[in-house]
């Protein structure tokens, strides 16, 4: 059983008291007609006037005029998470509190733009986390300057520098808001936006994080570029495409007896879209290709999902799935191991103990959403795709290696995240998740896991 006796739960919970059990906050609506505050803050547009309803003090600050065309905005985010881990081995069960602290000043003249967002990040109670991603003393999280433009067709804005990216349904390229430092990459980035299309093109390095202060520097030799293009082919949000290709270059990695220098590329189509009887689909198709070393990568991946909203209650069924390559043999000179560059790691759970990599899952969920709360049960079955590779676990390392087990089912993992937006700025999470070992898991845990995590967040 899951023991909640641990000093620093009761900080963590202390934010959830009177609080029902709740999803993530960006799926929450606001609750008032006003700029919502985004989750990749540079995303905010408070230049219009009629969108600055002044009664709000933090409204203040999102808008301070310069003069003709040029303004200063100011925001901040500050978030407190709780995590209790127990059924692991090692520095992966755990009882840690983390603090997560942005601050932003974004201004603007005319065309250009600046936009910098500094953070501390801190652990306490688990040495093994008080390290990144799990705390950077201070650090730039974002900095960038942008040049934008339109035409009677189209829009193009111009970035370089640091920030952050999500593209698509941010199941291979996303911010990483699960963990305490989230992701950025040092890009140049051009975006040009259509009716109804959207084509961005970027290529840069990915930081190399360090725990101390203004240290997180360029990576020079840890690549990642790629084009990405959307459209929408029917109206009303019936059919829409993604096509992209995305590409890194690492200098050292290593899949089983294989290792050196990996260059791989993706390419890959993704399809969504709903009916107007209230069903969503989507779906993904995948191939990696590359080398490692001398070998040579060939890995592919398909995922989707479908969901289908209820008229008689604000319910919302669904279920997802994936299925992603692993290596059948570590002597054959390839690797077909799928990697999925830079996840969203609490897409199955709050709890990040699968990767998407060898992978085979299927996930029936519910979601339930009245006003400011929100509900999502569900359950996720894990197997391997191939026996011969590994179970990996974020970011992906090893979990459970060929040798331990050549068993295909690794087990289910069940949830339930509950949470509760109770003003534009304040909003309470939390999620409880069993892990219910199969043969895989348990010849190295031994035994289940069990997960807590209960954070609030506060955002201007």
């Amino acid at each position: 059983m899951l023991s909640l006796s641990r000093s620093g739960f009761f900080l963590g919970v202390s934010g959830l008291l009177g609080m029902s059990f709740a999803a993530r906050a960006e799926d929450v609506p606001e609750p008032r007609a006003v700029p919502r505050y985004a989750a990749i803050r540079y995303l905010e547009d408070w230049s219009d006037p009629l969108l600055r309803p002044g009664e709000d003090p933090f409204d203040r600050v999102k808008y301070v005029p310069l003069g003709d065309k040029a303004y200063l905005s100011f925001g901040g985010q500050h978030r407190l998470r709780y995590e209790l881990t127990e059924g692991l081995d090692g520095p992966l069960s755990q009882s840690v509190l983390f603090s997560r602290n942005l601050l932003h000043v974004d201004a603007h003249v005319g065309p250009l733009r600046a936009f910098v967002q500094l953070g501390g990040h801190y652990a306490l109670g688990a040495p093994a986390r008080d390290e990144p991603p799990g705390s950077d003393l201070f650090d730039v999280q974002q900095a960038f300057v942008e040049w934008s433009a339109a035409s009677p067709k189209a829009r193009f804005v111009a970035r370089v520098g640091r920030q952050e990216m999500s593209l698509g349904s941010t199941r291979w390229v996303s911010t990483r808001d699960g963990t305490n430092v989230r992701q950025a990459f040092d890009l140049a980035r051009l975006t040009v936006t259509g009716d109804g299309w959207n084509v961005e093109g970027f290529g840069g390095v990915v930081p190399r994080l360090e725990r101390g202060v203004l240290d997180d520097a360029p990576a020079w030799r840890n690549r990642f570029w790629g084009l990405y293009a959307t459209v929408a082919v029917l109206p009303r949000k019936q059919l829409s495409l993604d096509a992209f290709y995305l590409g890194r270059d690492r200098p050292s990695v290593t899949y089983g007896a294989v290792e050196g220098r990996e260059v791989r590329h993706m390419l890959g189509l993704r399809v969504f879209g709903q009916t107007e009887g209230g069903l969503e689909y989507i779906g993904h198709a995948l191939i990696q290709a590359g080398t490692v070393g001398d070998a040579e990568v060939l890995a592919w991946g398909l995922a989707g999902g479908l969901w289908q909203r209820l008229s008689f209650a604000p319910l919302r069924v669904g279920v997802r799935g994936d299925a992603l390559s692993g290596d059948r043999n570590a002597d054959d000179g390839r690797v077909s191991t799928f990697h999925a560059w830079f996840p969203n790691q609490t897409f199955f759970s709050a709890l990040p103990l699968i990767y998407p990599s060898n992978l085979y899952e299927v996930h029936p969920l519910v979601q339930w959403d009245l006003d400011a709360v929100t509900l999502e049960a569900g359950c996720v079955f894990f197997f391997r795709q191939s026996v011969q590779d590994a179970v990996y676990t974020p970011p992906g390392d090893v979990l459970v290696a060929p040798s331990d087990s050549r068993s295909r089912y690794t087990g289910a993992q069940l949830s339930l995240s509950l949470g509760y937006r109770a003003t534009r700025h304040l909003m309470f999470n939390a999620e409880y998740s069993h892990v219910v070992a199969g043969p895989s898991l348990r010849a190295v845990t031994g035994r289940d896991v069990d997960f807590f995590g209960t954070w609030t967040t506060f955002t201007y």
